[in-house]
């Protein structure tokens, strides 16, 4: 099992990544600046609407406040996640793109397995061939 780590120094060190005051922060997400030092001193924890807004704010996995880095260490494809990691820095913009086509192949992908498993559980339906018929050469 995953050690649980504060919630506090994951949203201390979100916050210092942004350049964000406490202040700030609070203003942008909606929590007081007072409620969200308690949350960095682990004085208290976050209710799970605070922290969805925080990872919403902070455009991270709920998990990861949690977690910290550890949220992102169990995934099979190391090429594949090292793609995300550098996906992940890009701005805001071309992580939309890139989740907007991930999400269309991944849509796209299941249709085809539908339509493939739709396709082996269907009977097979004759097609009946007729004669043709010889013209006559004049």
């Amino acid at each position: 099992m995953q050690s649980v780590i504060p919630i506090g120094k994951v949203l201390r060190t979100l916050r210092n990544q942004s350049g964000l005051s406490l202040r700030r922060l609070g203003k942008e997400i909606g929590i007081s600046f007072n409620t969200l030092n308690a949350y960095e001193r682990n004085a208290i924890h976050p209710t799970l609407e605070s922290s969805y807004k925080m990872a919403r704010f902070f455009d991270i996995p709920i998990e990861y406040l949690i977690h910290g880095e550890k949220a992102t260490q169990e995934f099979r494809d190391a090429e594949l996640l090292a793609l995300f990691h550098d996906a992940d820095v890009l701005s805001k913009e071309d992580r939309s793109v890139i989740k907007s086509y991930l999400r269309k192949f991944l849509s796209t992908r299941k249709q085809l397995d539908e339509l493939i498993e739709e396709a082996h559980e269907s009977p097979a339906v004759g097609v009946e061939k007729k004669p043709v018929k010889k013209q006559k050469k004049i």
